[in-house]
């Protein structure tokens, strides 16, 4: 008979039964057994009933294959981990295949024979006849290798294999185990020859349905575990339906339903003389009577050629620090996860401020402000800049056509570096709107070919970006002045490699932050070629208390002593988050703003009345809120404490 060794070892071990071959081959011949070769696999599962699978399908395939240092415990631990996947593919390789046409016959026949009336006996008989039969491999002991170590062997794709224990675990020298490996496999299989046909037994059954219902629907006399796998699955199927629902309803219906929305006022601002003779001249502008009808608070009207943006701009002039109404509601006053185009709250001059700051979403599917992301990622688009360099804003004081300056990126995490604020609607004085401007154009992805003076009027467009977490994408610009082209000379536009980002992206990327000053000295020392204004506020001061500058200013006059110096204006955006203090039965107790990194300020300790056998002792509140970073629901924590009169002695 012919043997083959199969030794496997986990990675770091060293094999070395194949330097022994003809030792082990020398031992076999002893016992009467050929040895065709030594090989190596690696211990996993896969890997040996791959090298199996190898040695099955050969011409001259061994009768006997031994897996050395195969089995590492007493117990059938190793084997059941290293060998039931081999024994199972063994069972599926000795038994029929199910006919593809089982259950649907089987039915056709039981149907048939219930119409002609057929008896109960008769019915069994026929139940007899479609039990399928297949095949169960017997794994069989081969006893104590040595220390309490066994081994065992089990028929695959016609070859006995037996796994047996690792040889200094066992004990004994190698040569010895596999001479009794060979010699007891063979006994085995000899003995069990007349219960144990081939090493496996028969069993009659009738397959599984695999129809839908039967494989998913729970019905009579399925097992527990049966109805709960099903249960499970049909929980999975249903989380998966209401996904699948949620994500339409976000990605496909409120897209929808936005555009519609938008299509209506647009078509109302514009008017369409195609459809409705009696529709506004558009060549007169936007038609502001129809528009304040719908919503008073309508102040003005955005458009960016050949992109999404053309909406109405809405300011609610109660909004606040706390919250800003049209960031969820749409131009109807109806809540709408979409939100409008609404002016900041800084703008406390509405559309005449100094600079009109508009916020807008970033949808996924481009509308709102979506589409400023063209202008932009990591690094400047310029096509696209060249495409649409301008941008228009009206309102029913005036129309006007703006430039862009400036398009950047800026964080709003602290971790991420220091606040930019470019949320300042009006300015201290010229000098302190002029550093805005300095600071504006110093971040900008794109060189624009703009000039830039103290007269000129803003707006600011701000939308979400992710370059990192919470990131915004700006876009400003200047309005066209009084009997200048609105043409952009493009041509002289290119890409910024020198822009100012957040110290986040210089700690990702590498290299060195640009230094940034303020307009003065910039300008002083001729690193400004854009500004085309007089330049006679050289000497106005910009208090850091009024929280509007953008830059930091070197300014002093001589006059001034020590004391009385200058404070360098802030750059710092003040940010505030939601901190809820609420009771165990998740009533309010209190609510406040608190600055980024500040602690918040817990209320008095609250009271959980007692039970029949409990008493409640306030233990503290569930979250730290020592240093806040975001908005937080905080809730208490309790300890019960069981009365004394039911407390055992």
């Amino acid at each position: 008979m012919f043997v083959e060794i199969i030794s496997v070892n986990k990675k770091k071990e060293t094999d070395v039964l194949t330097e022994r071959e003809n030792e082990l081959r020398e031992k076999l011949d002893k016992y009467g057994y050929s040895l065709k070769s030594v090989t190596k696999a690696l211990m996993n599962p896969v890997v040996i009933n791959s090298a199996l699978n190898s040695l099955a399908r050969a011409d001259d395939k061994p009768d006997v294959v031994i897996i050395a240092n195969a089995l590492r415990t007493k117990n059938s631990d190793s084997f059941k981990k290293y060998f039931v996947e081999t024994v199972v593919a063994a069972e599926r390789s000795a038994s029929d295949s199910v006919p593809k046409n089982y259950w649907k016959e089987r039915d056709k026949a039981f149907k048939q024979a219930k119409a002609e009336g057929k008896t109960g006996e008769e019915l069994k008989a026929m139940e007899e006849e479609y039990l399928l039969t297949r095949k169960r491999a017997k794994v069989f002991s081969l006893g104590d290798f040595g220390n309490g170590f066994k081994g065992y062997c089990f028929i695959y794709k016609g070859i006995r294999v037996a796994a047996v224990p690792q040889a200094e675990l066992a004990g004994e020298d190698f040569a010895q185990i596999a001479a009794l490996a060979a010699v007891r496999t063979t006994e085995v299989f000899e003995n069990s020859a007349n219960d144990y046909p081939d090493g496996f037994s028969v069993e009659k059954y009738v397959p599984p349905r695999t129809d839908f219902v039967s494989k998913y629907i729970p019905k009579k006399g399925d097992s527990k575990k049966e109805i709960g796998r099903k249960l499970l699955v049909i929980a999975a199927f249903l989380v998966f339906i209401a996904a699948l629902g949620l994500l339409f309803y976000n990605m496909v219906f409120l897209s929808m339903r936005n555009a519609q929305l938008n299509g209506e006022i647009q078509t109302i601002a514009h008017g369409d003389r195609k459809d409705d003779p009696h529709a506004p001249d558009t060549e007169k502008g936007i038609n502001w009577d129809e528009l304040k009808d719908i919503n008073d608070e309508i102040v003005g009207w955005i458009q960016i050629n050949d992109t999404q943006i053309d909406y109405p701009v809405l300011w609610h002039k109660d909004d606040d620090m706390s919250g800003q109404y049209y960031l969820n509601h749409n131009y109807k006053g109806d809540y709408d996860s979409y939100g409008s185009i609404f002016l900041d709250y800084r703008c406390t001059q509405g559309t005449q401020s100094k600079n009109v700051i508009m916020h807008g979403h970033h949808m996924n599917d481009g509308s709102m402000f979506g589409e400023l992301m063209n202008y932009g990622g990591t690094s400047g688009n310029l096509d696209f800049y060249k495409e649409q360099p301008t941008i228009r804003f009206d309102t029913p004081q005036a129309n006007g056509t703006y430039k862009i300056i400036s398009i950047f990126k800026t964080n709003t995490l602290s971790s991420q570096g220091k606040f930019f604020n470019y949320m300042i609607g009006n300015f201290q004085n010229e000098k302190d709107f002029m550093n805005y401007v300095y600071n504006v154009r110093v971040r900008s992805l794109i060189n624009c070919p703009v000039n830039v003076n103290e007269d000129d009027e803003l707006i600011t467009l701000s939308t979400c970006s992710y370059e990192y977490t919470n990131f915004r994408t700006v876009v400003v610009a200047r309005r066209v002045r009084i009997g200048e082209s609105d043409k952009v000379d493009v041509s002289k536009a290119s890409e910024n490699d020198n822009a100012v980002w957040p110290e986040v992206y210089y700690n990702s990327r590498g290299g060195e932050r640009p230094e940034v000053t303020d307009f003065c000295t910039a300008y002083e020392g001729k690193k400004i070629n854009w500004y085309d204004g007089t330049y006679d506020f050289k000497e106005q001061k910009v208090s850091a208390s009024g929280a509007t500058t953008a830059a930091p200013t070197t300014e002093k006059s001589d006059d001034d002593d020590d004391d009385d110096k200058d404070e360098p204006p802030t750059t710092d955006l003040v940010v505030y988050h939601t901190v809820k203090f609420i009771n165990y039965d998740g009533s309010e107790i209190s609510t406040q703003q608190v600055l980024d990194g500040q602690p918040a300020t817990a209320p008095a300790n609250p009271v959980k009345p007692s039970d029949t056998y409990y008493n409640y002792v306030f233990k503290g509140w569930g979250l730290d809120y020592s240093c806040v970073v975001a908005d937080m629901t905080i809730a208490p924590k309790f300890e019960p404490q069981l009365k004394p009169e039911y407390a055992q002695n």
